[in-house]
């Protein structure tokens, strides 16, 4: 897969890699789920965690979706550079990878904000970024931004 192409159906691995400033670290590899797995396990650098922060949603907002407390969060931000954990880096992942799908649903940053932002009743009047603190609950998400990309609205 030509690293620069993305499917229209999805974000490709790149797109999220160069979101979170890690595609140098896909060494060429991008495209590769592989690659995305081994690079998670290792951990991404904290500044991906930054990076993955969208403006409009509040931090305290995010925190419970990346598994982690204020004060940890404020610890990571003294040495940007040092490595998340594994488990911190597949969320910080999955959330830019879920944003990603958002943001081209709503073809625009704004709109995919305000719709993680507010509950939707394709999930029960639950506000999306709520569910994502959970495997299952961000598979809801996902279930939801693919029936919107393909025009199936609840």
């Amino acid at each position: 897969m030509n690293p620069t192409v993305e499917t229209a159906d999805a974000p490709s691995e790149y797109r999220v890699a160069k979101i979170l400033g890690v595609a140098k670290l896909l060494k060429g590899s991008v495209g590769s789920a592989v690659a995305v797995h081994e690079a998670l396990h290792a951990g991404l650098p904290r500044r991906a965690l930054f990076r993955a922060i969208p403006a409009g949603i509040p931090v305290p907002r995010l925190l419970p979706v990346f598994g982690i407390s204020i004060r940890t969060f404020m610890r990571l931000k003294t040495d940007p550079g040092k490595l998340l954990d594994a488990e911190q880096s597949g969320r910080v992942w999955q959330f830019a990878e879920l944003f990603a799908k958002a943001e081209d649903v709503f073809r625009s940053r704004a709109r995919a904000v305000d719709w993680m932002l507010e509950p939707a009743m394709a999930l029960e009047n639950r506000r999306p970024i709520d569910l994502l603190t959970t495997p299952v609950g961000a598979q809801l998400v996902d279930d939801v931004i693919e029936r919107m990309r393909h025009g199936v609205y609840q």
